[in-house]
């Protein structure tokens, strides 16, 4: 008799460790069968009865005081299966917690295979054991910062300065002088359909701050002309009347002039500062270059399938933001538009979302951590280019877990991106 009843649970407990087999359908797809407990079910819709019997309120009865088998006949249906997901859902909390599962997104009933039998649906985050990182990519060179470049940022800065000539009705617009035009304009797509419009809208010509093709469409055209600009990328049309020119007449930069852009010894000074101002930013603009090509050929060469639940949640906390600017608040967008921004931004968390996961399982894989010693440097460096003591920098990072944690990660990242570019990088 013992030995049966030895039989009997051994069967039962093979039989729900069958039924908690985890399928693998795909690399990030998953599903599996839940048996939840028919007495763990009985004893919590007896609790919700009482539960629901106390504030009851049903024809015929004072509220609270309706009989159990009249507050059954009313609400036991609808309570039971609301037991039977609470239980189903906790069970399956358990199993993801017990098995040590990185879950994406939320799970789902696939199917009801009994009265107490579950089939669940869901997607984790996908392993990934190791990282291709023969990256090759054309390489990326720094702007030489010669004699022309360093005049024309320095136009560039006198051009704040400008003193504004309205043009001659005669007049044309060249390509060496720098001009403000004010301009009507419609934009309309490739069926002539106007998307967008403006009137007495300014633009800047030659200052390097427009399209060089849009600015070309000015160039020789006078106060009245129409112009025309075919934007390929976008796939639109921009056309308009030039209502007015004026031509930016730059002062010439003398110690006077030199004033307005900090303290300087003299102009050989402000040249010198401004040139190595221009080189740092070009370093920082590579490296950026350089990060950018690796990410793309980093996803290209480790192709990764991502849950789609996690991309639409990442999109969409992208898409409330952007929709909380007071550019976007007021917007009387299409649903089109809307739409059409959403997948913009789903393309974009995508690719992030990827990007994250091969740099973090980079940083396990070579074993490159962030340690005390690069944070104290990072101290000392912040201090000595902001002017700050070291005390009062290491108080706005270590005195807040968040700040803390952020620039652990942003040096952790940048750790990972020297290793590749110093140790796997080559050049086609």
């Amino acid at each position: 008799m013992e030995e049966n009843t030895g039989n009997t649970e051994n069967a039962n407990l093979e039989q729900v460790q069958d039924l908690l087999l985890i399928e693998e359908i795909s690399p990030i797809k998953r599903k599996v069968k839940i048996k939840i407990d028919a007495e763990k079910v009985s004893s919590l819709l007896e609790k919700k009865l009482k539960e629901t019997a106390k504030k009851a309120t049903i024809k015929g009865f004072r509220p609270g005081k309706a009989p159990i088998l009249v507050i059954k006949k009313f609400y036991e249906a609808e309570l039971l299966e609301e037991v039977r997901m609470d239980i189903l859902n906790d069970d399956f909390k358990k199993l993801i917690s017990d098995k040590n599962i990185m879950l994406a997104g939320n799970p789902s009933v696939e199917r009801e295979l009994s009265a107490d039998t579950y089939e669940i649906g869901f997607e984790v985050l996908p392993n990934i054991s190791s990282v291709n990182l023969d990256l090759k990519i054309k390489e990326i060179k720094k702007r030489e910062i010669t004699d022309k470049v360093l005049e024309d940022e320095i136009n560039f800065l006198l051009e704040r300065l400008a003193e504004p000539v309205k043009l001659n009705l005669d007049e044309t617009i060249n390509d060496k002088d720098r001009y403000f035009v004010n301009i009507d304009y419609v934009t309309v797509d490739s069926e002539n359909n106007t998307i967008d419009s403006a009137k007495d809208y300014s633009l800047s010509i030659n200052s390097g701050a427009s399209d060089k093709d849009l600015e070309s469409s000015f160039i020789g055209k006078k106060i009245g002309d129409g112009f025309e600009f075919i934007d390929k990328e976008k796939g639109v049309t921009i056309k308009g009347i030039i209502k007015n020119i004026e031509k930016k007449v730059l002062p010439a930069l003398d110690n006077n002039i030199l004033k307005n852009f900090g303290d300087f010894e003299n102009i050989d000074d402000f040249k010198k500062k401004l040139k190595e101002e221009i080189e740092s930013y070009e370093e920082k603009k590579q490296k950026q270059a350089l990060k950018e090509a690796i990410t793309q050929e980093l996803i290209k060469i480790n192709p990764i399938e991502i849950p789609e639940s996690m991309i639409e949640e990442d999109a969409k906390a992208r898409f409330d933001n952007l929709m909380k600017d007071e550019k976007y608040k007021n917007a009387n967008d299409s649903d089109k538009q809307k739409k059409d921004i959403f997948n913009i931004l789903k393309v974009m968390a995508k690719k992030d979302i990827i990007s994250f996961l091969l740099i973090e399982n980079i940083a396990k894989l070579e074993k490159i951590k962030v340690d005390d010693k690069d944070i104290e440097n990072f101290y000392l460096q912040t201090s000595k280019e902001s002017g700050l003591e070291f005390e009062e920098v290491k108080k706005l990072y270590a005195n807040d877990k968040d700040n803390y944690e952020n620039l652990k990660n942003h040096m952790l990242e940048e750790k990972i991106f020297d290793f590749i570019i110093a140790n796997k990088l080559s050049y086609v």
